[in-house]
């Protein structure tokens, strides 16, 4: 269980990583950039949440917060 925690841990701060230099940087970006950097972020999201379902006792805060971002990028327009 501890490694799933660990493996989290590195997946959410890669998602917070590049969701932060996205938010700054993506309406100056190529077009295909952003398409592929919003992608690979959504895709990262996605991953850390099936984790957290898998991990007892659920961190339910970790979930909300990654839902919440998960809705806010798939309402980027690109």
């Amino acid at each position: 269980m501890n490694e799933e925690i660990q493996t989290l841990n590195k997946i959410v701060a890669i998602v917070d990583e590049k969701a932060s230099l996205f938010k700054k940087d993506w309406s100056h970006m190529p077009k295909i950039r952003a398409v592929t950097e919003k992608k690979l972020i959504l895709d990262l999201i996605e991953n850390a949440l099936q984790l957290a379902k898998n991990i007892r006792p659920t961190p339910t805060d970790l979930l909300g917060d990654l839902q919440k971002l998960k809705a806010e990028f798939s309402r980027l327009p690109l």
